[in-house]
């Protein structure tokens, strides 16, 4: 049963940066509870957790929460370190190949997939996405540029092909970058999956191009892990108002812009869905920033946020 010391996954299946952490999970074969939620906003039972962050996944351990596929995979390699998915000798390797894959790569997809069906997209979605984005959820003009996309894509593709027959001990049962999986597999794995998911017969014709890519992929899905245990919003609630944050010594470390532990400050994805989350500082760091802050449904949290790819403000 779901406990403050049970990992807590808030996603929706079709997600692709939920289907990462998911394959992590998989991999480091962790008990874990699901909260399913929903794919666009209202989502009255995160926003106490989060403090507006709308983007998923989330993770929660007790009273700590992590935003960020990124952010949840490392507090995942730090508190649970066997395996380790970050494979030694290749540190700092899987960030780089985590940034294309949820940059470049990632928004192929989306003008793709959604070029694609974007008609049979419901309304709602669309403004919701309009909002996450900031810009108009054009199906025509998605559609119009679906045929260089997919060109973009199946080169995209082609790296890990590349990758997988030039590679040290190359040939069918490797892996990327070691002779196990790593997360290196983890953040090159989500684009296919995302895509087969999505469009399959487009996917299919890319993985008749790229055997050795198409024999990888195959035995990423293969891996298992254990059946997560499924709970509410409701029940992740009430595990965050009664847990308290793990206890973290305050410091800050060669911050730019001067930040002190305690100051109170505003965190913002700097790409989309940029809804400023208010806290004091507990850590900030080169790699991470945790900031503190209270809700009346949820009482004291710990908010664990990326350094990359999030703008940090003063407030006051």
């Amino acid at each position: 049963m779901a406990s403050a010391q049970s990992i807590i996954l808030h996603h929706y299946q079709t997600s692709p940066f939920s289907e990462k952490v998911r394959l992590a999970l998989r991999m480091k074969n962790l008990a874990w509870a699901s909260v399913e939620i929903p794919n666009m906003m209202p989502k009255p039972l995160l926003m106490p957790l989060t403090g507006g962050y709308r983007k998923t996944p989330v993770m929660q351990i007790g009273a700590d929460i992590f935003l960020d596929s990124a952010m949840i995979i490392r507090a995942l390699e730090e508190r649970f370190e066997i395996p380790q998915l970050d494979l030694p000798g290749h540190e700092g390797l899987s960030n780089v190949v985590g940034s294309w894959a949820d940059g470049k790569w990632f928004q192929t997809s989306v003008a793709i997939i959604f070029g694609t069906i974007g008609d049979q997209v419901p309304e709602a979605f669309k403004k919701d996405r309009e909002q996450l984005s900031g810009r108009p959820f054009d199906t025509d003009a998605m559609k119009a540029v679906v045929p260089m996309m997919k060109d973009q894509w199946r080169a995209q593709m082609a790296w890990l092909e590349q990758r997988l027959t030039g590679g040290q001990g190359a040939g069918a049962g490797n892996w990327l970058v070691s002779t196990k999986p790593g997360l290196v597999d983890v953040h090159a794995y989500m684009n296919p999956w995302f895509m087969e998911s999505a469009l399959p017969d487009f996917a299919a014709q890319c993985f008749k191009s790229f055997p050795r890519t198409a024999d990888w992929y195959q035995r990423m899905k293969e891996i298992e892990g254990q059946t997560p245990e499924d709970i509410t919003g409701e029940e992740a609630l009430e595990i965050a108002l009664h847990a308290a944050p793990r206890l973290k010594a305050a410091k800050t470390e060669g911050e730019l812009q001067e930040f002190e532990p305690g100051e109170r400050v505003a965190v913002a994805a700097d790409d989309y869905g940029r809804d400023w989350v208010e806290g004091e500082i507990v850590i900030a760091t080169a790699d991470r920033i945790i900031i503190h802050r209270h809700d009346e449904q949820a009482e004291t949290l710990n908010l664990h946020f990326p350094r990359t790819g999030f703008m940090v403000r003063r407030l006051g």
